[in-house]
């Protein structure tokens, strides 16, 4: 890595840069700042030493750093090892000092520590390399500390947003095992009990992200035991201490209190099955996000839609058309062309499980009008709708073929 030389720098220029930086709102134009001032690798992790922020984006051929920028979470015996070396002796906060010897011999360091009283909120590190030690580089990692402290102490949701943090990594499908582990652990400490997830989607125009960043910020403040995120254009929203098995009515009363909360963004939320296990997020997610696509109420359950969430995978990977039986097809050409109902009477009939007086029913037809339709689509096509394999292949077909026609409808609606 090739970076400008580190040079000594007056201590009212710093101030300035960092007031700049401050106007971001923003802890990566800080940890840019101190980068930009040092002309050195700068890196923040949190009090668990997960990677907040590390500038510039690039390996350095140091370990310590190499390893953050790829795993996001350093080794807990790496960790202890630092620990022993260079803070045991300290109190349990610390002002920022440079260190030259032992763990940090080949590439020296000035650490930092952001924290309010004995609360620690961050860890900073400057990866000195072979340059020198200027006499106020120590008290530019303080300006440096004193600033994050403006963004990351008073906010009431500080933690929040750690946890916020936690929840994307476990959706992200390429997260290291480290980091998943501490964010089952932090979860499920800040949430406990069952869990379940509610997905809404919203959209990535600007004024639909503005609103999720939003809304994730204080669905917590409002809603105990639980945390939000925005993934993948969803406000993505992980709920504790649910009772698991079938949801109560007491719960379903309180995911409805929350989608109302979410009522601006103008699209339904799906509820995943309840689960306990956080290291099946991405599925529950999927289970959530397939449900909201589904429905046209303001919430609905995975179970009481499945399972036509996995069709709705199929009409969004696949043509679905490769994958509907090709009777269907068939019945719909001969209705066009005889003005019959051949097609729909056997879709109410194969959704009905083969009961007559239920299909009869839902046609509001007589039960004999009903078994003579059903002879002439035997005879017509040459197939027979009792057979077992054939009746599956038509159940599965015409279940596919719902979520298809919606698919296209709504398509055409956003057109």
């Amino acid at each position: 890595m090739t970076v400008k030389p580190h040079i000594q720098v007056n201590l009212n220029d710093v101030y300035r840069i960092f007031f700049e930086a401050l106007k971001y709102d923003s802890i990566d134009a800080l940890v840019e700042a101190a980068f930009n001032i040092f002309n050195l690798p700068v890196i923040l992790t949190n009090e668990n030493y997960k990677l907040i922020c590390q500038y510039p984006k690039q390996k350095t051929g140091e370990e310590i750093w190499d390893t953050l920028l790829e795993k996001k979470v350093l080794p807990l015996s790496t960790v202890e090892e630092y620990q022993k070396e260079y803070l045991e002796s300290m109190d349990r906060c610390y002002r920022p000092f440079y260190a030259n010897s032992g763990l940090v011999k080949n590439c020296p360091r000035i650490f930092g520590e952001v924290y309010e009283g004995e609360q620690i909120y961050g860890h900073v590190a400057v990866f000195m390399f072979d340059s020198p030690l200027y006499p106020n580089d120590i008290d530019v990692v303080q300006v440096f500390v004193d600033a994050l402290k403006m963004l990351m102490v008073p906010r009431k949701n500080r933690n929040i947003a750690s946890l916020s943090s936690y929840l994307n990594d476990l959706l992200e499908p390429d997260t290291a095992p480290q980091v998943c582990s501490l964010a089952t652990r932090s979860l499920a400490l800040s949430l406990r009990g069952t869990f379940a997830l509610m997905v809404t989607p919203v959209g990535n125009s600007a004024s639909q992200r503005a609103f999720a960043t939003m809304v994730i910020s204080q669905i917590p403040t409002i809603y105990r035991s639980s945390v939000s995120t925005v993934y993948n254009g969803c406000i993505v929203t992980l709920l504790g201490m649910m009772k698991g098995g079938d949801y109560t009515e007491k719960e379903k009363d309180f995911f409805s209190d929350v989608v109302n909360y979410l009522s601006p963004a103008n699209h339904p939320s799906g509820i995943s099955q309840p689960f306990s296990n956080l290291l099946e997020m991405r599925g529950r997610f999927h289970q959530a996000h397939m449900t909201a696509l589904l429905t046209d109420k303001p919430f609905e359950i995975f179970d009481r839609l499945f399972p036509d969430q996995m069709f709705e995978l199929v009409c969004r990977n696949v043509d679905a058309d490769m994958f509907i039986h090709p009777l269907l097809k068939q019945l719909r050409d001969y209705d066009s062309e005889n003005n019959t109902e051949y097609f729909k009477t056997l879709m109410i009939y194969s959704l009905s499980f083969h009961n007559r007086e239920s299909s009869a029913a839902k046609l509001c037809i007589h039960r004999n009008t009903l078994l003579y339709r059903l002879n002439r689509i035997e005879d017509i096509f040459d197939f027979s709708i009792e057979d077992p394999a054939k009746a599956i292949a038509l159940l599965n077909s015409f279940q596919l073929w719902r979520v298809h026609q919606k698919n296209v409808t709504d398509n055409k609606n956003d057109a």
